[in-house]
């Protein structure tokens, strides 16, 4: 029990005449009433969490949300753009990075545009030239092989089992899908799997012969003739019947300024092959 007086400056156990002494009594102390409020405080947040857990709008409502953002975020990862350049025609292009492709005929490429900033991955079926600016690991995957940069230029030709990439500018890395072997290239150097899957290196590559299909020229050194044969089906956009020797080779170059009777007439004529005409799209060598 606590003696309380109510009044203004009295001194210690000062008595006020009119005035009764209160008596105020208290079943718990001082350290109680706070240990039951902070107990009270702590407790709060658990009831509305177990209360809002309960309640089945919040569930629907915070399983709506998060299929949204699954469905947001799967849209991002596998929404897929593809390129594909027909027979007798070249086309360029810019990636979401300001990276140019120039497409050669007959060619394909596919990327993920709205998560390019995140992997900044191209597949390819064809032949292209990149300039790649600098960012990211930049990675082109084709079906033998693929090549990852940094920033630089290069040019990659990846047909039937033909893998081959030749490094312009900066540094290349190509890795062989099948065997997993590495290889970095500086400029003017590429490198190319055989039949057995393995990388070859070139040191010196002609860098002028690869790059001229972008200038619509096209140099054959040594090539079978049934590869230049589908190059000028590819960039005439036309069908050729070869019935003839398939272990001839071609050296030599044409323009696409010709026409195909024309190209036809270079390649077969020192081959000792003839050539007839069925339409102006088909064609059959003998």
């Amino acid at each position: 029990m606590k003696k309380i007086v109510l009044c203004g400056d009295l001194k210690p156990n000062e008595e006020v005449a009119g005035f009764p002494e209160i008596d105020l009594q208290y079943s718990i102390s001082k350290d109680q009433v706070w240990k039951n409020l902070l107990h009270q405080i702590e407790e709060t947040p658990s009831l509305n969490r177990n209360v809002f857990l309960r309640n089945p709008i919040y569930r629907f409502a915070l399983a709506a949300s998060l299929l949204l953002c699954l469905s947001v975020t799967g849209l991002m990862r596998y929404y897929t753009t593809t390129v594909y350049n027909p027979a007798g025609q070249h086309l360029t292009f810019y990636l979401p990075d300001s990276s140019l492709i120039e497409l050669n005929a007959q060619s394909q490429v596919s990327y993920h545009p709205y998560w390019f900033r995140f992997s900044r991955t191209v597949s390819l079926a064809g032949e292209a030239y990149f300039k790649v600016v600098s960012g990211n690991s930049f990675k082109v995957i084709s079906k033998l092989g693929e090549t990852i940069v940094l920033g630089t230029s290069f040019n990659i030709y990846s047909r039937n089992n033909n893998y081959r990439v030749t490094c312009f500018t900066g540094k290349v890395r190509v890795v062989s899908a099948e065997k997993q072997e590495r290889l970095l290239l500086n400029p003017d150097e590429q490198a190319f799997i055989n039949k057995d899957g393995f990388l070859r290196f070139v040191q010196e590559v002609n860098n002028q012969a690869v790059k001229a299909w972008r200038d619509n020229m096209f140099v054959f050194t040594g090539s079978s003739v049934t590869d230049v044969l589908e190059e000028i089906e590819r960039q005439y956009d036309i069908k050729i019947v070869f019935n003839a020797d398939s272990g001839l080779t071609y050296t030599g170059n044409f323009s696409k300024t010709l026409t195909g009777k024309e190209v036809l007439d270079l390649v077969c004529t020192p081959l000792g092959l003839k050539f007839v005409a069925k339409s102006d799209a088909e064609f059959l060598i003998e």
